[in-house]
């Protein structure tokens, strides 16, 4: 995925340049340079730079190019991130619920790096919902828990949890409804 170091990739993703061309180019078909700086509000000048280093730790992709005259014109697009799933998965279910320990041990800085970017859009949304003015009515929230469980108890919940997650849609108490919005959750384990 990234030729970036952690750090690197980090520090890079601290950047608001970063999360506005992140927000922009969503799209598939993609956005070129003129069209980001105008989206964002940041001069065209200033965009190179990122657009480059957004590219190097595998934020954006060119899905096309169009020659202009004497000039290739390059359409980048971060929707890879957020539309398509992880590559060298094969025999896995596209359901990621339940990534195997295996590829997550082979693929240990990926997996830091998608972290990052998820808590990162987080942070983002929530700063978002929290600026504005009826912080109460806010559709994000955060929840934290410290237990105490056994081995097995811990694995359990970890099934719980999963089983909740891929039910949730089927079990949801409208399912008619013409409100529906799409739900993100990260949920992190450490010791």
């Amino acid at each position: 995925m990234s030729k970036n170091t952690l750090a690197q990739f980090a520090k890079l993703m601290a950047d608001p340049k970063v999360a506005a061309i992140l927000k922009a180019t969503k799209s598939k078909t993609g956005l070129t340079t003129k069209q980001i700086s105008a989206q964002t509000k940041i001069p065209n000048n200033q965009l190179y730079y990122t657009i480059n280093k957004m590219q190097d730790a595998d934020l954006l992709t060119i899905v096309n190019q169009v020659q202009v005259k004497n000039l290739t014109e390059n359409y980048y697009s971060s929707a890879h991130l957020s539309h398509e799933t992880p590559q060298d998965l094969d025999g896995l279910d596209t359901d990621l619920t339940d990534i195997s320990g295996t590829w997550t041990q082979a693929h240990v800085q990926q997996v830091l790096q998608w972290i990052i970017l998820l808590n990162h859009d987080f942070t983002e949304a929530y700063q978002e919902e929290m600026t504005r003015k009826q912080p109460d009515k806010s559709a994000i929230f955060f929840s934290n828990a410290i237990l105490n469980l056994s081995a097995v108890g811990e694995h359990q919940l970890r099934l719980d949890l999963i089983k909740l997650l891929g039910d949730a849609e089927k079990n949801d108490p409208d399912p008619q409804s013409t409100d529906k919005r799409q739900v993100k959750l990260l949920i992190e384990k450490w010791q």
